[in-house]
């Protein structure tokens, strides 16, 4: 597993959408979750193991951690215009 952190502007190119639409729902999700966002390694492990099972099913056989290596996130990263690390505004909360 790696301990490399990426920012969201790399995650929202990744997901297609906008860094700050991806910042408004990393802040949504937070306060659904009421900050409690730590799990257990035995729980975290199971989930991907039942994920990669239904991945097995569906005809993907990819591994979790292996769906994006390394060095595809650094280059992806690599493209990432300065404009889309930059955050212009804090995120607001969409009730």
């Amino acid at each position: 597993m790696s301990c490399r952190h990426y920012n969201n502007a790399v995650y929202a190119r990744v997901g297609g959408v906008s860094n700050a639409e991806l910042n408004k729902l990393e802040l949504e999700l937070l306060f659904l979750l009421d900050f409690r966002v730590v799990v257990s390694s035995g729980v975290f492990e199971s989930y991907c193991f039942h994920l990669e099972k239904e991945m097995a099913v569906n005809g993907t056989g990819m591994k979790i951690e292996k769906s994006l290596t390394p060095k595809a996130m650094e280059d992806l990263e690599a493209e990432i215009s300065v404009e889309d690390k930059q955050s212009t505004s804090p995120p607001q909360i969409l009730h």
